[in-house]
């Protein structure tokens, strides 16, 4: 249904659904937006020749309506259960982001953020479960300082909360969850605005399993069908709890709504498709499936983080848009921060930070030698730097290999 035109040729009121190039070599940080003025069309002029839009999401009004525009015909058509004002934005120029601080410097900042904002997750849950309402202003400040450490350095908190994690209690999820959003609202370049409400709303998406019984989240093996049915219900709930408290932002309401929709269709609630899904939760819902494959459950195997970030490219782009995987791979590497590896040379090693464009090769501190005795002197390394390309990793080691535990190189 998508039409090829030249770049040139667009009008105010189309939607430009694809671009003859990879949208991440674009300032346009989303795939898919209305064009809404001239200069819209003069921004993707600039970068492609060819796009294809989409004629059933034109809107011949917005011309118009001018920059205030907010009303589509696709919005008008797509489920009654979207959020009110809940709209496609226009494109946004990607924020480029520097570390301030280097991972050592910033581990202690991220450590106190860390340790806060758990404690805070953990008495809110204990709140709401106690059928409390949820006090929102509280939840953003405990997502606050994770996004500040992140932009501040990318890497520490990830590491920190990989070695911290003690259980996978849904209030530990909900704090990876932000983790997860921060980083990944920072690698797509959002405002840090954006970031903060990315990381909110990813902190949401479960709070609606307050409400199911414990026994059937804490029960292992696969679910009956009616008991799927019940655990797919936590959207619905999670929806009250924030109606209940007033939460009105279209972009966290989108989020916990969404967030377990696929890109063909195959999800739930509404069974929307493509770009029907709004950005946020497309991004969202990779960040969720993520998490689940790394953590310990009950029904399933836990996975690598390589091993997930693999079934997630082999899922795309039936379930997930394939340029928010990778720029996810990008974010959190191959072989994330505080992950164990072993080397080609037999060392053992945790994984300090990443290489931007390097992904196979970060910086790891060394920790064991070749013959897996304890080092005297523990020392960093970048693999990045190895102009030779001697060593590299050979594969990741699960956690609390050789008796080590990470936590002692990031506490």
């Amino acid at each position: 249904m998508l039409r090829e035109i030249d770049s040139q040729q667009l009008a105010v009121g189309m939607y430009v659904a694809e671009l003859d190039r990879p949208w991440l070599e674009t300032p346009f940080p989303t795939q898919g937006f209305y064009i809404r003025s001239p200069k819209d069309i003069a921004a993707v002029a600039r970068v492609c020749q060819q796009v294809f839009v989409d004629p059933r999401r034109y809107d011949s009004r917005m011309g118009l309506q001018g920059k205030g525009s907010v009303g589509t015909k696709a919005a008008a058509q797509e489920p009654s259960k979207r959020p009110r004002g809940l709209r496609e934005r226009r494109a946004e120029v990607r924020v480029i982001y520097e570390d301030s601080a280097s991972v050592e410097d910033e581990l202690p900042a991220a450590k106190q953020a860390f340790e806060s904002s758990s404690a805070t997750f953990r008495r809110l849950w204990a709140e709401i479960t106690a059928k409390r309402k949820m006090p929102m202003a509280e939840v953003r400040a405990a997502v606050a300082p994770l996004v500040d450490s992140i932009l501040r350095n990318k890497d520490a908190l990830v590491a920190l909360m990989r070695v911290q994690r003690s259980d996978q209690h849904t209030h530990e999820h909900c704090l990876a969850m932000a983790v997860w959003g921060g980083l990944m609202g920072r690698q797509l370049g959002l405002p840090p605005e954006r970031v903060r409400l990315l990381a909110l709303g990813c902190s949401l998406v479960d709070i609606g399993k307050v409400r199911l019984p414990v026994e059937l989240l804490d029960k292992p093996g696969e679910l009956t069908e009616p008991e799927g049915q019940l655990l797919r219900s936590h959207v619905e709930h999670s929806m009250a709890m924030l109606a209940e408290v007033g939460e009105t932002d279209e972009n966290v309401l989108g989020v916990v709504r969404w967030h377990h929709e696929r890109m063909d269709g195959s999800g739930y609630p509404d069974r929307l498709s493509g770009s029907a899904v709004p950005i946020f939760a497309r991004i969202v819902g990779i960040l969720d499936s993520y998490d689940a494959m790394i953590s310990p459950r009950a029904i399933s195997r836990t996975r690598s983080s390589f091993e997930a970030l693999m079934e997630l490219q082999d899922l795309s782009p039936v379930k997930y848009q394939p340029e928010l995987v990778e720029q996810f791979s990008q974010a959190v590497g191959i072989f994330p921060n505080g992950c164990l590896v072993e080397l080609n040379s037999g060392e053992v090693a945790v994984v300090f930070s990443q290489c931007t464009g390097r992904r196979l090769r970060p910086k790891v501190l060394l920790i064991l030698d070749a013959q897996k005795r304890r080092r005297d002197h523990l020392v960093v390394i970048d693999l990045n730097a190895d102009s030779e390309a001697v060593l590299r990793i050979a594969r990741e080691l699960p956690h609390g290999a050789y008796g080590i535990d990470a936590k002692e190189f990031f506490l």
